[in-house]
């Protein structure tokens, strides 16, 4: 009967740590688990005990130190990602970027967007532009010094 209270505390203190991502609750609900497998292979309550308490602290201060780094460079990483990956990049301008008429487009990469000059400038089809920030879903270019 013992090792069915340890088990059952094993599944609520995991389905906890999904919840909470602290890596705490999941080294004690793996320490509950030994402590199961040992009331279920007839240990007394002390080596149940032993068991959690042993396996718990090894696992809380071996893992959760690396576990909360690794958690702290995904959340710092400096990666570039999504549409900022386009500004800085140089394109061609596939249509003539023109204010007055609401025209323009430019390839980048494999990617068509609506070009917006930044100056108000127009910019004549095949010439280079450099993207300088994206909003919404245009690109707002600059005529590239570097054709």
């Amino acid at each position: 009967m013992d090792w069915e209270v340890w088990l059952i505390l094993c599944a609520i203190l995991i389905v906890g740590e999904i919840f909470t991502a602290s890596f705490f609750a999941g080294p004690l609900g793996a320490g509950c688990l030994v402590a199961a497998l040992i009331a279920n292979a007839d240990g007394g309550t002390a080596m149940q005990f032993l068991g959690f308490s042993v396996t718990s602290v090894v696992l809380l201060l071996a893992l959760r130190p690396m576990l909360m780094r690794l958690r702290e460079n995904k959340s710092s990483d400096d990666s570039i990602t999504g549409i900022k990956i386009y500004v800085g990049k140089q394109g061609r301008i596939t249509e003539k970027v023109d204010a007055a008429t609401g025209t323009g487009r430019i390839q980048i990469g494999g990617e068509n967007w609506v070009a917006v000059s930044d100056v108000g400038i127009v910019i004549e089809e095949d010439s280079q532009a450099t993207v300088i920030r994206i909003e919404g879903t245009k690109a707002i270019v600059s005529v590239s010094e570097n054709p």
